[in-house]
């Protein structure tokens, strides 16, 4: 299927955002959250859309920018993985540089005269030095940290996190600017655990009636620290579309169609073929794209092949691949991916064999090793499985969590998974479950797990994986080929180049040279962070 469908919202100029956005009850509420006084944090898997939904929010803000006088700061920490740790606060500085210019930018992009006083100098970073400002020299002095063998003396002083809110209240008092919000996209799932720790002290640090901070974090991977308490410091918004919401399919179609109407003939005579790839991604669009996109033309017979493909193996392939980016986490990786596989899955696919209704729910209890709980989380993070409500009673009054595993994945589990994903979500029930308590048999293979040193292990994969082929990172097959038309062949080499060499590529210009470098870079720092 030839289309320029993007499924990466850094591949959409922003000023275009609003025009892919499906509105749907739930996103409305997200982003009305994101837009309000209070801190938030939004959590979701890869794909599930937080970066779009900060991105549409952030767009409102600004539409709206001459009468409610909020100006919108948005930031990507994507870069997070490539700062080298030559001291404790190395990282502290780069986030309090890389907040400091892009409140800077925000407030010239919306003409805003900056006040004089010692704060606003400070986050300023003193007079031009070559060709940036102060302070976008020292965050761009961290960011090619990686290739220097070398620290880098900073040229000036960076304002510790009282300052900026100092000079955010000036900046907001001076010009009649009611507040600002900052929303850090790729934020903590990005950082190691230490780097979370600091993120999320400064986040707290930075809370005032003039600067409000919003995060997107991947579950399964945040470590908050002691300062911070997510339930007091902050709301905690997850990015779930649910599945049984009648009106689902509807806006998984929508979400294609606004990127390409021209797909309505295709899929309009398919409906039934279409909603149960929609649902197969489980309220991930970006999977959803990714899937739609395989092949060509769309038809059952191509859509049965995707579904047997992407969810007996890639998808598995993603989940397996952080244990080569995180060693010490390759057991629990390996364990989660078993016990969904050999367990959970054929147990489900079983009980929806003889059952009308159908389920593709499970519940653990709260006793249950630490192990397996942290072995779930990174299915979490991974989009295979969606944690649901804890706190649940199970059929014996026992208390635990109940689990969602990813509906592709069960609907791979049969010969005709087109005919058995109907049946399946047409007859979805919450409350049938399949249970594993405190001690299941299938724990034990990890009940002598010892999560003592995870924590303080680090990134390991920048220096390890600079040399890996471009075949790992999540680009589309058209970014691939022009990689390869570059002779640009291992990430550390993507990761160096820019957009004039993209443009060397056949049939790239300029908006696509754009849009390759940003799907390509992103995918590297995706790739490096986990």
């Amino acid at each position: 299927m030839q289309s320029e469908i993007v499924y990466r919202t850094e591949d959409i100029p922003p000023e275009e955002i609003l025009d892919y956005f499906v509105e749907t009850d739930t996103d409305r509420q997200l982003i009305d959250f994101l837009k309000g006084r209070s801190p938030v944090i939004l959590k979701g898997s890869r794909g599930v859309g937080k970066s779009f939904l900060m991105r549409a929010a952030e767009a409102e803000i600004r539409k709206n920018f001459p009468t409610q006088r909020i100006l919108p700061v948005y930031v990507t920490f994507a870069q997070a993985s490539l700062i080298r740790q030559d001291t404790p606060d190395r990282f502290l500085l780069w986030m309090m540089a890389k907040l400091c210019t892009s409140i800077l930018r925000a407030a010239s992009t919306f003409g805003l005269t900056l006040p004089g006083g010692s704060a606003i100098t400070a986050i300023q970073g003193s007079a031009a030095i070559g060709n940036y400002a102060g302070m976008q020299k020292v965050e761009a002095i961290f960011e090619s940290s990686w290739m220097q063998e070398k620290e880098e003396q900073l040229p000036v002083a960076i304002p510790d996190p009282e300052v900026l809110r100092d000079a955010v209240e000036d900046l907001c008092r001076h010009t009649g600017t009611r507040r600002v919000v900052v929303f850090v996209d790729e934020a903590a799932h990005v950082f190691i655990p230490e780097q979370q720790r600091q993120f999320f002290t400064l986040m707290r640090d930075l809370r005032s009636p003039y600067i409000t901070v919003k995060a997107a974090v991947y579950p399964g991977a945040t470590s908050y620290g002691h300062v911070f308490q997510p339930t007091h410091d902050a709301t905690v918004l997850s990015v779930d579309r649910l599945v049984t919401d009648g009106k689902y399919a509807g806006a998984m179609r929508s979400i294609v169609y606004k990127q390409d109407a021209s797909l309505k003939k295709q899929i309009e005579p398919n409906g039934d073929v279409f909603d149960t790839l929609a649902y197969a991604a489980t309220g991930n669009p970006r999977i959803l794209l990714k899937t739609l996109l395989m092949r060509s033309p769309f038809n059952r017979r191509n859509i049965q092949e995707t579904i047997r493909e992407y969810y007996r193996g890639d998808i598995w392939g993603e989940h397996s691949n952080l244990g080569e980016r995180y060693p010490g986490h390759r057991a629990l990786i390996d364990w989660g991916r078993g016990f969904i596989e050999d367990a959970v899955l054929p147990a489900l696919y079983a009980r929806n064999q003889r059952s009308s209704q159908t389920s593709s729910y499970f519940w653990v209890h709260r006793d249950a090793p630490q192990a397996v709980r942290e072995a779930l989380r990174l299915l979490c993070y991974s989009g295979i499985v969606q944690e649901g409500d804890s706190g649940m009673r199970a059929t014996r009054g026992e208390i635990g969590t109940r689990y969602m595993v990813n509906l592709g994945c069960l609907f791979a589990q049969d010969a005709e998974p087109i005919k058995f994903g109907q049946n399946v979500r047409q007859n979805l029930h919450l409350k049938r479950m399949v249970e594993y308590g405190a001690n299941h048999p299938a724990y034990r293979p990890i009940d002598t797990f010892s999560l003592d040193g995870i924590d303080t292990a680090g990134n390991q994969a920048l220096e390890s994986q600079l040399d890996r082929s471009i075949d790992y990172l999540d680009v589309t097959d058209f970014q691939r080929e022009k990689l390869r038309d570059l002779r640009l062949l291992t990430i550390g080499e993507v990761l160096r180049s820019n957009e004039d060499v993209f443009k060397r590529a056949y049939y790239v210009g300029t908006k696509r040279a754009r849009q390759i470098r940003n799907a390509a870079i992103i995918a590297v720092l995706e790739y490096l962070s986990g």
